[in-house]
C-alpha cells in the first residue's frame, strides 16, 4: 500500500502546500499505520499499476477458490497410476500417453474432499466486499438525492455524475477510501456509455477554454492501439454514435 501511495503521488488539492502534504502523511501513520516517505511521493504509472496488481492478488486469496481447479500428474509407476486411479478422493479426467511408459494423468478433487487454503477466509472476502459497495451506494444515495444532479455510470470503485457548478454533493479526499477527482484538470463536458465498463468522455482543459477538447475512451477487453483507432475506425466519435443507436433501439 506505501508503494502505491508513494507512486500516486499528493493529491492536486493539496499537492504544493507543505502543511498539507505533513498533515497527510501524518494521517496516513495514524489512520492506517503506513509509513510514507516525502522523497518517494512522485507519480510512477508503472509502479502504481504494479502495486495495485499485487493489492488485488494477495487481497484476493482471502477469496480463493479452492475446489474445481483441474491438477495433472506425470508418473511411469504403474502403481502409481492404480493408486489415482483408484483414489475415492478425486475423479480422474484423463490419461494422456506422453511417451511410451509415461503417463499425463489430470484430475480434480472432489469437493466433499478439498480442505480450506492456509490464507482462505471467505469472511474477510466477503466483509471486505460489502463493505465496499455499501460505501458506493451511500455516494450514490447522496448524488440521487442532492437538487440538479444525475447519476451517469457507476463501476467497482468509482462513479460519473453531472452536477450544477460549485454543487458537488461528494466530499474529495487524499485518503484511502475516500474519492478524488480522476481529471482534476478538466471539464467534463460530454459523456457516452455502451454499457458495462464502456464509457466515453470528451474534456476541456480548465485552464485552457478555448483549445481543442480532449477523449477519453474505456473499452473493456480492447487494448485501444493504432490498428482499433485508425483500421477499425473505433474512436470517440463512432463509439458514441453506435451507443446513441442501441440505446434508441433498446
Amino acid at each position: 500500500m506505501a508503494q502505491k501511495i508513494h507512486s500516486s503521488g499528493f493529491d492536486s488539492s493539496i499537492k504544493g502546500d507543505e502543511e498539507k502534504e505533513t498533515k497527510f502523511i501524518n494521517e496516513c501513520k495514524e489512520l492506517f499505520g503506513i509509513n510514507i516517505d516525502r522523497s518517494k511521493m512522485a507519480v510512477n504509472k508503472g509502479k502504481r499499476t504494479q502495486s495495485k496488481l499485487m493489492l488485488n492478488n494477495l487481497w484476493g486469496r482471502f477469496s480463493l477458490r479452492n475446489f474445481g481447479l483441474s491438477q495433472s500428474f506425470v508418473t511411469d509407476d504403474p502403481a502409481e497410476f492404480c493408486e489415482y486411479k483408484d483414489d475415492p478422493s478425486i475423479d480422474l479426467s484423463a490419461v494422456d500417453e506422453l511417451q511410451p511408459g509415461v503417463l499425463l494423468l489430470r484430475y480434480v478433487k472432489k469437493r466433499d474432499w478439498i480442505e480450506e487454503h492456509d490464507c482462505s477466509n471467505v469472511v474477510v472476502s466477503l466483509w471486505t466486499t460489502s463493505a465496499a459497495r455499501i460505501h458506493l451506494l451511500r455516494a450514490m444515495q447522496k448524488v440521487v438525492r442532492t437538487s440538479g444532479c444525475s447519476l451517469l455510470y457507476t463501476d467497482t470503485d468509482s462513479l460519473i455524475f453531472s452536477h450544477p457548478e460549485d454543487v458537488c454533493p461528494l466530499q474529495l479526499g487524499p485518503h484511502l477510501g475516500e474519492f478524488t477527482d480522476e481529471y482534476p484538470a478538466h471539464a467534463i463536458i460530454e459523456f457516452c456509455c455502451g454499457g458495462s465498463k464502456q464509457y466515453g468522455l470528451k474534456l476541456q482543459r480548465k485552464d485552457q477554454p478555448e483549445a481543442e477538447p480532449e477523449y477519453v475512451l474505456k473499452v473493456r477487453g480492447m487494448t485501444l492501439n493504432w490498428d482499433v483507432i485508425e483500421n477499425q475506425g473505433l474512436r470517440y466519435q463512432t463509439f458514441k454514435e453506435k451507443s446513441a443507436k442501441i440505446w434508441k433501439n433498446w
